[in-house]
């Protein structure tokens, strides 16, 4: 399932990174890797704000998109 269909509050654990090259760098640079747990912290209109590795990063729909994970 993607990210973005987790409400505030959910844990999840990444399973995969789709879309172009760039982007599956851009989303790994930010720690955004297959087995990472990621939190949502926020939901804001169509953008997230996701806990993950002790920081919180905003992403916008789109992107929330391209990562598919398992709920824990």
């Amino acid at each position: 399932m993607p990210l973005a269909m987790l409400k505030a509050g959910e844990k999840a654990r990444i399973a995969a990174v789709s879309g172009e090259d760039r982007v599956k760098k851009h989303l790994g640079s930010l720690g955004f890797t297959p087995g990472a747990v990621v939190t949502v912290v926020q939901t804001v209109g169509e953008s997230m704000i996701i806990g993950i590795h002790d920081s919180r990063v905003a992403i916008n729909d789109d992107l929330a998109r391209k990562l598919n994970v398992t709920p824990l």
